[in-house]
């Protein structure tokens, strides 16, 4: 038997706070239930933006727009039985038909029937006609344009009448909320820690002599914040001549505005001697899905690559960057760049000892280099280092970033793991010692609890957001700093 829908009488209705909170001002009429694939809430949204929207499509549910321009979500209440958008003039909610499946649209305000709701005590919203009908939305969500930055992308539900029904009710019962109820979450403000089962599984591993192999295997099943469907992915670009001068860069589809945006780039670790970028899509995914534009590298390898050639390269992908990222909507002033493990070690030569480039090479707007080390010691000397930096120890001292700092003028962020490898600490401190000194003043440095050196990367995308949301405050920090130099 479907569910009879009971229709309030009026002094009721102006009683109750469901509906005279709505007649005070324009309110997003949202579903009352959270349901699990989007936290903000699903809000009556009328299609378009803003002044243009189109009434000949039919209205949907969208993420609830807090804290930002969401003139086509809100509505109010109009006695005894209508419902108007607010920020519109003379439009209210209607009906295509009284039937399962008629859609919601906004129409010219009359006294027409199809204009006439009706609202049950426990939030079903229906035709006064037809009291067995209910505004319902779609099991199916998919995902929807967002502004770039917020935390996590909008999601959108369809919008129809069907037969009203206490299994659906988690579909069909709408209530009044304020525009402000909840904060608008961006993904710089995000911080959360790493799972503590996932932080007690990688320090098992660490303790049983980690792997890359191992600890990725443990991020396999984590949920990721953003899905493939939203990424647009420009494969394989040449950035020089050797096969591994090739890049991807990764945009987003459903984020909003036609300004250009911060650009990370990501160069991924392998002792110098391994390594690709096809295994670490996930911090350019995870960057372009926010509204910004990623990149994923790679570069030579040792023993065919030597020092500084890894240098060499990722001033020659930031020079590509900076010549063709504005085709991708990219800034080609606010490219930063990431260099993991070996990684770091070639972004730090970049980043400071500009005296092994022929010619000036283009500067990133910053640089975050993660669980590096940037000596070269022979006390310390690896199979691969030794592949890279070549077995003339006696030259090791010139090879070294540390002691030979010529440039402090790039921003950079260090990263450490609570568990990394042995001398990265170190090295890390050795480096920002120097640094300091010559620059006068520190440099950002976060370390990430729960980590190894393996982890740190594949977090970002994930419930964990201490890396990334460090990035980004590094990213905003230094965008406004260059705004701010630009205007005076």
């Amino acid at each position: 038997m479907p569910y009879q829908k009971v229709t309030i009488a009026l002094s009721v209705i102006l009683s109750s706070s469901f509906l005279t909170n709505a007649s005070a001002e324009g309110l997003f009429l949202r579903n009352l239930h959270t349901l699990d694939d989007e936290y903000r809430g699903y809000c009556l949204d009328i299609p378009g933006a803003r002044e243009r929207i189109n009434r000949d499509s039919s209205l949907g549910a969208r993420a609830c727009k807090y804290i930002e321009n969401n003139v086509d979500q809100m509505f109010e209440w109009v006695a005894p039985d209508r419902i108007r958008a607010t920020e519109y003039e003379n439009l209210c909610l209607a009906a295509d038909r009284f039937e399962e499946g008629g859609e919601l649209y906004v129409q010219d305000c009359s006294t027409a029937a199809n204009q006439k709701w009706s609202l049950s005590a426990d939030g079903r919203l229906g035709p006064a006609a037809n009291v067995d009908l209910c505004v319902t939305l779609s099991e199916d969500r998919r995902i929807t344009n967002s502004p770039a930055g917020l935390a996590t992308i909008y999601h959108s539900r369809d919008l129809s009448l069907a037969a009203c029904s206490a299994s659906a009710a988690p579909l069909q019962q709408f209530r009044w909320a304020p525009t402000d109820e909840q904060e608008r979450l961006e993904a710089h403000q995000l911080g959360d820690d790493i799972p503590a089962e996932l932080a007690a599984a990688i320090r098992r591993v660490t303790e049983q002599g980690a792997t890359a192999g191992a600890t990725s295997e443990l991020y396999v099943d984590q949920a990721r914040s953003y899905e493939l469907v939203e990424i647009d992915v420009a494969s394989n670009l040449a950035y020089g001549p050797h096969e591994r001068h090739v890049l991807d860069v990764h945009t987003d589809t459903r984020r909003n505005g036609d300004e250009l945006r911060p650009v990370i780039m990501y160069f991924h670790g392998g002792g110098f001697v391994r390594g690709n970028k096809d295994g670490n899509r996930n911090v350019a995914d995870y960057f372009s899905s926010l509204g910004l534009v990623g990149v994923n590298a790679t570069y030579r390898l040792a023993p065919e690559a030597k020092w500084p050639d890894g240098a060499h390269d990722v001033a020659a992908a930031v020079d590509w960057v900076q010549k063709n990222i504005s085709d991708h909507g990219g800034d080609p002033d606010q490219i930063y760049v990431i260099g993991k493990s070996a990684a770091a070690a070639h972004v730090a030569t970049y980043a400071y000892r500009p005296d092994v480039f022929e010619r000036d090479a283009r500067t990133a707007a910053g640089v975050i280099l993660v669980s590096g080390t940037y000596g070269a010691d022979p006390d310390t000397a690896s199979e691969g280092r030794i592949s890279y930096f070549g077995d003339d120890f006696a030259n090791w001292h010139e090879i070294s970033t540390i002691g030979n700092v010529d440039r402090t003028t790039i921003p950079a962020m260090f990263v450490v793991s609570e568990f990394d490898n042995d001398g990265v600490e170190e090295s890390m401190l050795d480096l920002i010692s120097e640094l300091t000194g010559k620059q006068g003043s520190m440099p950002r440095v976060l370390q990430l609890i729960g980590h190894n050196h393996y982890s740190s990367d594949k977090s970002i995308g994930t419930q964990d957001t201490q890396l990334s949301s460090a990035i980004l405050q590094f990213v905003m920090s230094n965008a406004s700093d260059g705004e701010t130099q630009a205007s005076h």
